[in-house]
């Protein structure tokens, strides 16, 4: 029988009424009437069955009226209102956004929101970004929530490859960003370049992968397993996304996406990382600053953007563990201006205003090692070396008075001073790139000559500008202006240099400016001045760059202040200035650079960004003469050696007047800041006066005769180190260390160095320990300095100064007195110094060895003619002395073939801190039982006679 007949019924009961009834009959009654209700149901269907005249139900009834159908009716409603109900009202009214997240995060946990946005900051404008208000009076005023509204979730893994992790990510909470650019969807690719470094990277739909970091190593593909790395990646669909990178080793947390924000739209990207601790380094120069380590307790904030008194951009920081003493860095690979924000958790913030988010995260574990994977994978090991002359001492001057500068170069020579070379600034130079101003000096050729037979050198400073572009029709590397809400490109891009019109080339370009210097003066070196680019009009950009949601903080009250406007447009690049501005100046090096020449030229870049590509070194900042300002310049030095500019350097005692520097100065104790400043810079790798117009001048030649005369003397002690500061750059070349080095980076897991900002390494044998502060009551001024464990001995004399574990004591110095201490096991090479760098190389060697309490102290020489851009031709010599008393030298790389310009002897051999008796005492030797010091002179040792030396005497036991 059909399913729909069987239940033909007439009259229908429900369960409940069956239970009344049967409720009302006696237990043995109810089977009974069951049994006859049963029988007449049956005698009912038959006779249904038969009689025709009966009511039966039909289907429609049976669909209508049937028990178990409203069943399947409830079933389906049901389906209706939990699924097909909601499709249709996601369709029409979008993504449903859930209002997630806790804003009673604790103070020191959270992360800024709408920081640098263009609308005034309050309760509301807060809010309706998706952020928690601070109605108090701490900072930050608006934040995050916890978790944060601006998250992805997993769409799908592209790929899951052993090297590479590629996903696609959506917005999870908010499809805008906090200042209401749209949010793609992104994709996040996570690949091991190699065993050591590692690249996160978020890109927008239309970016390119292999495009958006920057490369400069084969991309070896190393397999996750097989590196120091344990990567976490978020592959689960629809869950919130998330990169957790820890040590291999160790399991320390190197990088935690998990905490913070992520966001990328069309003028904004932010990514947030957590840090091991809070001692980080680097991520400069924004501003200035006197402490090395980054200060993270008042959500503190940095604007990375080449402009005037802040012209490098290096998003680069390194950060140790302390309990471990391991060292990572990370690099932010990004062009665009970067807002950077130091959060007490602690983490570290980037905002970018374009491109995208990518992070080089690098294994370390030491800060050498660091250096070594940032120079070698991401801007390039330093080609060629600078220069031998160029770790001389140099004149620079800005006036407009060609007789001053002559008088200058005059009296140096003839005080006998030691100075290698003479820059001419923009005043002389002129306004326009690839040329000298023969109308503001006309004697500029004959200038050159004389500097070239006194045996200096002459370095030109060069703008990015060119002031005649008539000199070039039809050039079509000249920078466009661009108008607001228009895409036509209607004329060049003009801006005022030295009261003159200039033009912007866009680099790189054919080289028609660069061929033009090398036919009139040819300079042996070249400064490269306001180059992030310039501009002296005041409102050049007000009516034709377009607004920006997002400006970093610092900048947003004028982002284009003395510089050219965000829209310009780069033909040679087709980008608009706002993505190539960082990075202009190095463009601007490169031009020059790209000129093929068998030998050296000195550069000097001043708006550094990736190293200057291991080609040029940075002159340091303009600043104020003041002890602050003497600590920021040691700091900005440091840091350059972090960012892979070596030849980095300082103007001694600024550049601009205060009230301890004035005019009326005559007395060695007025002069008590500048001698005290030219102490540590004749310490710093690229040493330099620098005298401004309308300043206090500060050569040498320019104090009284008692601080001329110390002077002097400290500018000789720096052409003995010569020998020394050239190995140094050879270890540079490579393998990426800087010559001068926080206290830090040479003893990493002494935790007692991560605070120290007034002292410094040279290479690994010299700590350097400048007096920084005034004393105006005393010759002599106490400063505390901190000995790293080991032995320790001054540098003059020999004498042990500290033995034992890490300690402080107090040094008291004298006005005329540099502290300099050798560590032991250390071995370096001085010169007899001479009036230049040419000259000091003609003397022969000295080398100093501090003795070893259980090891070996060794070290090394490279020499070459200093000048030949290939560097294959040179010699390299191992010194190596052992506890037993063995010395030896030996040539272990040939191919200096020689001159009579340059020495090749040793002639003394200086080692301290031995223990020896009377009849220990070699007879070709002096010792002094005071000092500890055995000296053996007229070694007359000459590696290209002989390549291997040795000598052996008895050390007590």
């Amino acid at each position: 029988m059909a399913f729909w007949k069987e239940w033909k019924e007439v009259i229908w009961f429900s369960p409940k009424d069956e239970e009344d009834a049967s409720a009302q009959q006696p237990k043995n009654k109810k089977k009974k009437k069951k049994k006859a209700r049963n029988a007449n149901r049956e005698e009912d269907d038959e006779t249904m069955d038969d009689n025709s005249t009966q009511i039966n139900m039909t289907w429609k009834d049976f669909l209508l009226l049937d028990n178990r159908m409203r069943i399947v009716y409830v079933v389906l409603l049901c389906l209706l209102l939990g699924l097909i109900l909601p499709i249709i009202i996601s369709y029409y009214l979008g993504e449903y956004q859930a209002d997630l997240g806790n804003c009673n995060t604790p103070t020191l946990n959270r992360f800024e929101c709408m920081s640098g946005s263009n609308v005034q900051l309050s309760k509301s404008a807060c809010e309706s970004a998706g952020c928690c208000w601070n109605s108090g009076s701490g900072t930050p005023k608006c934040y995050h929530s916890n978790p944060t509204r601006y998250t992805y979730k997993v769409d799908r893994v592209v790929e899951a490859l052993d090297y590479k992790m590629v996903v696609d990510v959506s917005p999870e909470r908010r499809s805008s960003d906090m200042f209401g650019n749209v949010m793609p969807t992104a994709r996040i690719v996570v690949r091991a370049v190699n065993r050591d470094h590692l690249v996160v990277q978020m890109i927008a739909p239309g970016q390119l992968e292999d495009d958006s970091f920057r490369l400069v190593t084969a991309d070896e593909r190393t397999p996750f397993s097989q590196t120091d790395f344990q990567v976490s990646v978020t592959t689960e669909k629809k869950t919130s996304f998330a990169i957790v990178v820890r040590r291999a080793s160790t399991g320390e947390v190197l990088l935690d996406t998990s905490y913070g924000p992520l966001a990328i739209s069309d003028e904004y990207v932010e990514m947030s990382t957590t840090v091991p601790s809070e001692f980080i380094y680097g991520l400069g120069q924004g501003e200035r600053r006197q402490s090395f380590k980054r200060n993270f307790a008042n959500y503190g904030k940095t604007a990375l953007y080449n402009r005037q008194k802040a012209d490098s951009y290096h998003p680069l920081f390194m950060s140790v563990s302390p309990t471990s003493g391991l060292f990572h860095g990370v690099f932010w690979d990004n062009p665009f201006p970067v807002e950077i924000q130091f959060s007490p958790i602690p983490a570290v913030s980037f905002r970018s205003m374009g491109g995208s988010g990518v992070l080089h995260i690098l294994a370390g574990p030491t800060p050498a090692a660091v250096s070594l994977q940032y120079r070698r994978d991401i801007i390039g090991l330093p080609s060629p070396m600078p220069p031998f002359w160029s770790l001389g001492f140099h004149l620079c001057r800005e006036n407009d008075d060609p007789e001053t500068s002559q008088n200058t170069i005059r009296e140096m020579v003839n005080s006998g001073i030691g100075f290698d070379s003479d820059c001419i600034d923009l005043r002389l130079s002129g306004p326009g790139m690839g040329s000298a101003d023969l109308g503001r000096f006309p004697l500029a050729a004959e200038h050159r000559e004389r500097l070239r037979d006194q045996g200096k050198k002459f370095i030109l400073s060069q703008p990015p500008h060119v002031q005649d572009v008539e000199q070039f029709p039809g050039a079509s590397w000249i920078l466009h202006n661009r108008t607001v809400n228009s895409s036509t490109i209607d004329d060049y891009e003009t801006g005022v240099r030295l009261d003159s019109t200039v033009y912007y080339p866009s680099y790189p370009f054919t080289g028609q400016l660069t061929d033009r210097w090398d036919a009139m003066l040819q300079p042996e070196g070249f400064n490269f001045l306001d180059n992030w680019p310039s501009n002296d009009a005041k409102t050049a950009c007000a009516s034709t760059d377009r607004p920006r949601s997002f400006i970093p903080e610092a900048l947003r009250s004028g982002i284009t202040n003395n510089s050219i406007c965000l829209d310009a447009f780069h033909p040679t690049q087709e980008l608009e200035h706002l993505a190539v501005h960082n990075h202009y100046g190095i463009q601007h090096l490169q031009s020059f650079v790209d000129q093929a020449y068998s030998y050296r030229f000195l550069y000097l870049n001043r708006a550094a960004a990736l190293g200057n590509l291991g080609h040029a070194g940075s002159p340091g900042d303009d600043l104020t003469a003041n002890w602050a300002s003497m600590k920021m310049a040691l700091v900005q030095v440091m840091e350059m050696g972090l960012f892979g500019v070596p030849l980095s350097g300082s103007p001694i005692c600024g550049t601009y007047n205060s009230s301890l520097l004035t005019d009326n100065l005559s007395e060695v104790k007025e002069e008590q800041l500048c001698i005290r400043w030219y102490q540590m810079g004749m310490m710093l790798p690229f040493a330099h006066s620098m005298t401004k117009l309308n300043q206090r001048a500060r050569s040498p030649v320019d104090w009284s005769l008692n601080t001329r005369r110390l002077v002097a003397g400290y500018i000789q002690q720096r052409y003995r180190l010569l020998p020394y500061f050239y190995s140094l750059f050879y270890q540079a070349n490579t393998q990426g260390t800087p010559v001068v080095r926080p206290m830090w980076y040479q003893f990493p897991k002494d935790n007692e160095t991560y605070t120290l900002n007034e002292q410094f390494m040279i290479g690994e044998s010299l700590m350097v320990c400048p007096v920084m502060v005034q004393d105006d009551t005393e010759t002599n001024t106490a400063i505390t300095v901190y000995f790293p464990s080991g032995t320790w001995y001054d540098y003059y004399n020999g004498d042990c100064v500290h033995s034992g574990q890490g300690d402080s004591s107090v040094v008291t110095t004298g006005l005329n007195h540099l502290n300099m201490f050798v560590v032991n096991s250390s071995v370096f090479v001085t010169q007899e110094p001479g009036a230049s760098a040419e000259k000091t190389r003609r003397n022969p060697y000295t080398v100093t060895t501090a003795f070893p309490i259980s090891s070996t102290a060794s070290g090394w020489l490279y020499v070459d003619d200093g000048m030949a851009a290939d560097q294959s031709a040179h010699d390299l010599i191992q010194f190596t002395f052992t506890s037993d008393g063995t010395f030896t030298m030996e040539r272990v790389h040939f191919g200096f073939l020689g001159s009579e310009e340059i020495s090749t002897t040793v002639n003394t051999l200086r080692i301290f801190g031995l223990e020896l008796k009377s009849e220990q005492i070699p007879a070709e030797a002096t010792y002094n039982p005071y000092t500890k010091v055995l000296e053996f002179n007229q070694l007359n040792y000459d590696w290209h006679q002989n390549d291997f030396y040795s000598l052996n005497f008895i050390i007590n036991s």
